[in-house]
């Protein structure tokens, strides 16, 4: 063998090892490990987001069931210490990915002082409701009365948009994009720490 044929054998040989070294140490990072560093994460954000309705109260916008809620929208916020506000529309791609995520974070919540609602923006009843349907949402769903004023109140403007909302209507954090199970999770743990 020629020195080069060597020296590219122990070059591959070092790597495949720091490569095999990195695989073993993120196998060996437990969920909990991951789930302290997200939450460190964010709260060295200073503990708010750039969003502007962070420090908005939402429960200062009339809003009127369309679905599966048992109580007035800030009734529901009231009587939870945290509670997943998701704007969202039938004709949003992500959307359509999260709400199964959702309706299912719903469901294995019952018992817990948190809550998902759903509000839905820029839909025709017929398209929302089929959206429903579609995915089987079990989740309180609502609709701003004065969609515009609220949506500039709040300045959505992409979807889907989420709050993270203390028992008193406080956005503590706001996430723009689609959300993982992960990811609620973190952020409510996030606003129970920052009650």
């Amino acid at each position: 063998m020629t020195k080069k044929r060597v020296l590219i054998l122990l070059v591959i040989a070092a790597a495949s090892l720091l490569i095999g070294a990195a695989i073993g140490a993120v196998l060996n990072y437990s969920d909990d490990q991951f789930e302290e560093q997200a939450l460190q994460t964010l709260q060295s954000t200073e503990g708010r987001d750039n969003h502007h309705a962070v420090g908005a109260n939402v429960t200062e916008s009339s809003l009127t069931e369309v679905m599966n809620a048992n109580e007035a929208f800030n009734d529901i916020i009231g009587s939870n210490e945290v509670t997943v506000v998701n704007f969202f529309a039938s004709w949003c791609e992500p959307c359509k990915r999260e709400t199964p995520a959702l309706n299912e974070y719903h469901q294995d919540h019952l018992d817990e002082p948190i809550d998902i609602i759903g509000v839905n923006i820029s839909d025709s009843r017929e398209n929302r409701d089929q959206f429903l349907e579609d995915y089987e949402v079990e989740y309180p769903i609502f609709e701003f009365e004065d969609e515009d004023q609220a949506l500039d109140d709040y300045k959505i403007q992409l979807m889907p948009t989420t709050f993270f909302v203390d028992s008193d209507g406080e956005v503590i954090r706001a996430y723009i994009g689609e959300v993982s199970p992960e990811l609620v999770t973190n952020y409510i743990n996030y606003v129970k720490e920052a009650s």
